[in-house]
């Protein structure tokens, strides 16, 4: 037994350093070109490369991510497992904005011993609900001195989708610039690109929600916002890109697309834990779209150290161990291969868990990536309650006295009928998930704001 205790812990020794290697040596280029624009605790306004961000719409932007976990229907029991919990009329993203569309995902159907259909009725076999599209409403545009378009994304929620997201080889990303070499994740590009069109197999038809691709729909939305708003009405516009994790790498994505398609429109990302996306070309094809990017991280989230080398190239890994390592090292920060995934440039916000006298000191991973410790350390204890920490997470100290990972939904969704019976309920019709959806322009974008304007942000529903 403590022979097998040693080869294990020196096996996990090498392994560890190995990969420690490899990731320095795929993000040492990324390092240098990002702009670190401030350490907690935050001034209001945030330098960076290009203007400066406020802390107010940095935590806006992690809001409105945020709703897009709320509204996602993860339950499995679910007939509408996938989709979002309120029709597109119903979702109040907060902040001022009304949303326009809902984006969906084609993502391929694993076996059902890894993701079992519990319901047969499922709404759709091939489709998630993966974002929105958002524009600011009148008052909010007003304050800001533009109008602003957010494109938000929401980060992965179900088996299928971390299946997607580990597929970590390399592949062309053909759209969105001139630089023919970029190349960007296998399991990001699917999801951001693949349509359902054709019937999946007799039994199984294909999905009316996945028609086009998730990049389609978005191309699609903006050219008719912007129709609207610029080209109509001649106002100024500016485009964000947002998203945690995975919807951070597909906020990059839309973005490099965004600024390839229309040139001059001002163009943002802000991403949250996000993951490496690309190579050297998909980095420098969003620096030539003049992209604005504001990387926003916790100390210690794995998931932006993230994907570090393909599985096929890995027999580079040896030369990083070679005595002239740290010459390899600095090789690396003058030069990255085309194979290597490197962050996007841009500005990088660092935050720390020992900034909040209400966290937990542990590594925990999952604690770390959590979007409410980030939005927590963001907000600074200023206005957010401090128990929405432990929604999703345990980092609260038991001091605080909120249970860890309290989100449910009463009876787990279950309603009693007269005869007290237990049923899982329809939806209401507006709730129903209807393909190509859009907020008309402009008289229900009218009525929506509206409806919406004095709403507080804690009357927005949460999901269960």
């Amino acid at each position: 037994m403590a022979g097998d205790h040693g080869l294990r812990s020196t096996a996990l020794a090498t392994v560890g350093h190995l990969h420690h290697h490899a990731c320095n040596f795929a993000n040492a280029k990324a390092q240098t070109s990002a702009h670190v624009v401030a350490d907690f605790p935050l001034h209001d306004t945030l330098p960076g490369i290009r203007g400066s961000w406020t802390r107010a719409e940095v935590l806006r932007y992690g809001e409105l991510a945020m709703a897009a976990y709320e509204e996602f229907d993860g339950d499995k029991w679910s007939p509408y497992y996938g989709s979002c919990r309120r029709g597109l009329r119903r979702m109040v993203p907060g902040h001022g904005y009304v949303a326009t569309a809902f984006i969906y995902a084609t993502v391929d159907v694993l076996p059902e011993w890894v993701e079992p259909i519990i319901n047969a009725e499922k709404w759709d076999d091939s489709a998630h609900w993966i974002g929105y599209v958002a524009v600011a409403g009148d008052a909010e545009a007003r304050r800001a001195g533009v109008r602003d378009v957010a494109v938000v994304w929401r980060g992965t929620s179900s088996r299928v989708e971390w299946a997607m997201d580990v597929m970590t080889s390399i592949v062309p990303f053909a759209s969105g610039g001139d630089k023919k070499k970029a190349k960007v994740a296998k399991g990001f590009h699917g999801l951001y690109t693949d349509n359902n069109e054709k019937k999946l197999d007799k039994d199984r038809p294909g999905s009316e929600f996945g028609r086009v691709s998730a990049q389609e729909q978005v191309a699609g939305e903006l050219r008719r916002l912007l129709d609207y708003f610029r080209d109509e009405r001649d106002e100024e516009v500016r485009v964000t890109f947002t998203g945690h994790s995975l919807g951070g790498a597909l906020a990059l994505l839309a973005a490099r697309d965004a600024a390839a398609a229309h040139p001059g429109l001002q163009v943002r990302a802000v991403t949250f834990g996000g993951p490496r996306v690309g190579n050297r070309a998909f980095r420098d094809g969003l620096v030539d779209g003049d992209v604005a990017v504001l990387r926003v991280v916790v100390a210690g989230d794995p998931v932006p150290w993230l994907p570090c080398l393909p599985a096929a190239n890995l027999v580079a890994l040896p030369l990083t161990l070679l005595p002239l390592g740290k010459h390899v090292h600095w090789l690396a920060r003058r030069w990255a291969p085309s194979w290597a995934y490197l962050h996007a440039a841009g500005d990088e916000l660092v935050l720390h868990v020992a900034a909040s006298e209400h966290l937990k000191q542990d590594y925990d991973l999952q604690g770390r990536h959590s979007l409410d410790v980030y939005l927590h350390l963001l907000d600074g204890g200023k206005r957010r309650d401090v128990a929405l920490v432990n929604r999703s997470s345990s980092m609260l100290i038991e001091e605080v006295g909120i249970p860890a990972r309290w989100r449910q939904a009463a009876n787990k969704g279950l309603e009693m009928d007269a005869q007290g019976h237990w049923f899982m309920p329809k939806r209401d019709e507006d709730d129903e998930p209807k393909a190509n959806d859009k907020l008309k322009l402009p008289e229900e974008l009218l009525h929506r704001h509206r409806l919406g304007r004095d709403m507080p942000e804690t009357a927005r529903p949460h999901a269960g």
